[in-house]
């Protein structure tokens, strides 16, 4: 996903210089806290509420998600779905999109892109369901991919005659999930993705003449946006939702024009001030200072069609994220079903003890119902974090304290840090995988006598394993910890969470 972006941004930039589809909106910054210019951006503080997070919940939903096509190339797979509205001009028949193309719907010339809008109808949506699903699944934040690269907005825009409100669903899909989302209790979160330009680059340059895409009539949708309708769009998405989290590609202050991109963070920080909440940015690689935004990681890739994971090796200082796909692929297609839910268990801790947040990314269907293997993975998901979220809300990598570790992981242990207590979270399994996740092994369960390395709990204090009422008898061994019985039957499946009193 991340990669198109990259190659194609500097194009998209240059045609904004020369675009200017509607007036910017004038801000006025005097007298405010933030200043659009990185200094003053720099006083932004990491939110409390994501210092406390664990999991948020956000969608790659849209137009894109009506064909279905999974691409022929193992190596692209997982972005089956997002870019078909690129491919299917391409005669080239990259990932096999065209020649489907061709087969189910027809010329390209006469079934464009724009025509799978009114194919995206949401009918069976139910945004109250859907948000608390996510809330039961553990999700402390939810929310959609607003504009992808195909240029179609989730919002009711006035910037953009293609977007929800006014074709396709005819509702305002922002508005109405964030309302459920926040009924739930939960932060919101809208993501940006738009600035690629890709269906108008493959439909002019390599789709037989007479494609939509050359329409003047289309141009909203498929031509490229300049950097001031970009702008706006946020500004306005900021003052109609105030979503707590505004997630970014790579490279979006190029994409958006450097200036307008200070002017929109400054914007959006002094906006919360006058809100009393706490908003955070996101950017990706080494796109903004880390002073006043938060670093997110893109999941793992598939280079040959193989699993290879990407992520933070160590700990950080400052609070982090990583958004990843729950199913095969990031936006609906056949087959996207859903990861092991020991998977998802292991990197949402393995992140935690990291200082790291998990987004997880769901797909669902253009009738707007989740796969069903994603809500059964959802649910399966919410019951072990019924159990052992206490381990990882709030909670911080394990410090260099008297009487704690000085590790953040022992083996297949993740360790994390709360008030006086230390949570030692056994995964029963390698992590960071390196196999598919088909290949991905069930979780080995703890075994009694059971050993912590490190670890010397207060003297006399009660040891727990979360979900169980037993006190676990325990004793030290040289440095280590010894669990001499654990509960039967155990608590819960895929990680288990010792609470291990380490200070008075």
């Amino acid at each position: 996903m991340l990669k198109r972006l990259k190659i194609l941004a500097l194009s998209i930039f240059v045609f904004s210089v020369f675009s200017n589809l509607s007036a910017q909106k004038i801000l006025n910054f005097e007298g405010k806290k933030f200043q659009p210019n990185y200094k003053s951006l720099s006083q932004w503080k990491v939110p409390q509420w994501f210092e406390n997070a664990v999991l948020g919940i956000y969608m790659h939903w849209g137009v894109y998600s009506v064909p279905g096509f999974v691409f022929t190339d193992p190596s692209e797979r997982v972005d089956s779905g997002l870019w078909y509205g690129a491919q299917m001009y391409n005669k080239n028949n990259v990932y096999g999109v065209y020649q489907y193309h061709l087969k189910t719907y027809g010329n390209p010339c006469q079934f464009g892109y724009k025509d799978f809008i009114p194919m995206f109808t949401a009918d069976k949506w139910n945004p109250d369901k859907w948000a608390k699903l996510f809330r039961e699944a553990g999700a402390d934040f939810a929310g959609l991919a607003a504009e992808h690269g195909d240029g179609f907005c989730l919002w009711d825009t006035k910037f953009d005659k293609f977007n929800v409100a006014n074709m396709g669903p005819r509702r305002d899909v922002m508005g109405d999930l964030f309302q459920a989302v926040r009924k739930y209790g939960m932060r919101t979160v809208a993501t940006f993705h738009k600035g690629t330009g890709t269906i108008y680059i493959y439909g002019r340059e390599l789709c037989p003449e007479g494609v939509d895409v050359n329409n003047e009539e289309y141009a909203d949708l498929y031509g490229p946006t300049s950097a001031t309708e970009l702008f706006n769009k946020l500004i306005e998405v900021i003052d109609k939702y105030q979503p707590d989290q505004m997630w970014f590609e790579a490279g979006a202050p190029e994409v958006y024009g450097e200036e307008n991109y200070k002017k929109f963070m400054a914007y959006y920080y002094n906006k919360a001030e006058e809100w009393n909440k706490e908003v955070m940015v996101t950017f990706k690689e080494e796109s903004l200072p880390l002073s006043c935004a938060v670093l997110d990681v893109e999941g793992g890739i598939f280079p040959e069609g193989k699993w290879v994971w990407a992520g933070m090796t160590e700990p950080q200082e400052q609070r982090w994220q990583k958004d990843v796909p729950m199913g095969n692929y990031w936006a609906y297609a056949e087959g996207v079903g859903c990861r092991p839910v020991n998977m998802l268990v292991d990197g949402i801790v393995d992140r935690a003890s990291k200082n790291g947040v998990t987004l997880l990314d769901v797909a669902p269907k253009a009738d707007g119902t989740l796969p069903a293997a994603q809500i059964e993975g959802l649910k399966k998901l919410g019951q072990w974090m019924s159990i052992n979220k206490e381990a990882l809300y709030g909670a911080k990598p394990a410090s260099f304290v008297e009487g704690g570790v000085d590790t953040w992981r022992a083996g297949s242990i993740r360790f994390l840090e709360k008030g006086k207590y230390l949570y030692a979270i056994e995964l029963g399994n390698v992590w960071p995988s390196t196999v598919g996740f088909a290949e991905y092994e069930k979780s080995k369960t703890p075994e009694a006598p059971y050993l912590i390395l490190g670890v010397k709990p207060i003297e006399g204090s009660t040891l727990k394993m979360l979900g169980s009422d037993k006190s676990l008898p325990w004793h030290i061994k040289g440095n280590h910890l010894v669990i001499e019985d654990l509960p039967d039957p155990l608590p819960c499946d895929y990680a288990w969470s010792f609470k291990i009193q380490v200070k008075k």
